[in-house]
């Protein structure tokens, strides 16, 4: 959604999560679980319910992997298990309620605006490697935070947007 770099720019990413906050607040609920298009990367097909229930399983899932690394751990990413975890947040949307999804991510959405309360800009220029899929890299743990925290919000609203 966004190609603006406020990876360095900690105050700048808690605005645009704040910000995405109060845009899932104003979404209104809806029980239409028609399934939007599908992701070519992915091969997914997700309805609003299976939205919602990845964005509040990703969020807690990537906070703590972005604790662990401020504290030092230099790994960040999802292993079979986090694979699995991701797949199960997806699936709780076929049987959780709209209301209920959104009550789960706006909490997520809370405990990600505490960790960037607590990272430091130096924590934001840590390199750590990062697992993913078929990919491993060093990155900065800042490029991680804005992109799989701040960007992947704002993206999923924007893709609930459009289901509704």
């Amino acid at each position: 959604m966004s190609e603006r770099d406020d990876s360095h720019d900690l105050a700048a990413m808690r605005d645009r999560l704040a910000a995405s906050r109060e845009r899932l607040a104003l979404l209104p609920v809806s029980t239409d679980r028609h399934a939007g298009p599908t992701d070519p990367s992915t091969g997914e097909s997700w309805h609003r319910g299976n939205v919602l229930g990845h964005t509040a399983e990703m969020l807690p899932f990537w906070t703590e992997q972005f604790q662990r690394a401020a504290a030092g751990s230099g790994k960040v990413g999802r292993d079979q298990a986090g694979t699995a975890k991701r797949r199960q947040g997806v699936d709780h949307g076929e049987a959780a309620t709209e209301a209920e999804l959104k009550l789960s991510v706006d909490k997520g959405i809370a405990g990600a605006l505490k960790l960037l309360g607590t990272l430091t800009p130096a924590d934001l220029e840590r390199i750590v490697v990062y697992t993913r899929r078929d990919e491993v890299r060093d990155v900065r743990l800042g490029e991680l935070v804005q992109t799989l925290i701040v960007v992947h919000v704002e993206e999923h609203l924007e893709q609930l947007a459009g289901l509704a």
